[in-house]
């Protein structure tokens, strides 16, 4: 941008089904963290090209940050997949 201007935009969305119109139509970085905010937060985007993780494994139950996924105790860490170079 020639003026180096940021936007924030901030929208409520109800706590029981979080779901928001996207606003990948408006801007071309939208979908990026669109993808970011489900992932972590599960915030549905209605009309997104392509809502998916981008973050944690397709199998993960639950969203980080609304702190609603299962615990299961000392070893949780080990059902993630491992990077071994």
């Amino acid at each position: 941008m020639k003026d180096n201007v940021r936007t924030r935009v901030k929208a409520w969305v109800p706590e029981g089904d979080p779901i928001i119109d996207t606003a990948s139509t408006l801007w071309k970085s939208a979908p990026w963290a669109e993808r970011e905010v489900w992932d972590l937060m599960g915030i549905k985007f209605k009309g997104h090209p392509d809502l998916k993780r981008i973050q944690l494994p397709e199998n993960y139950e639950g969203h980080p940050l609304r702190k609603d996924y299962p615990l299961t105790g000392r070893g949780e860490r080990m059902d993630f997949p491992r990077y071994i170079p």
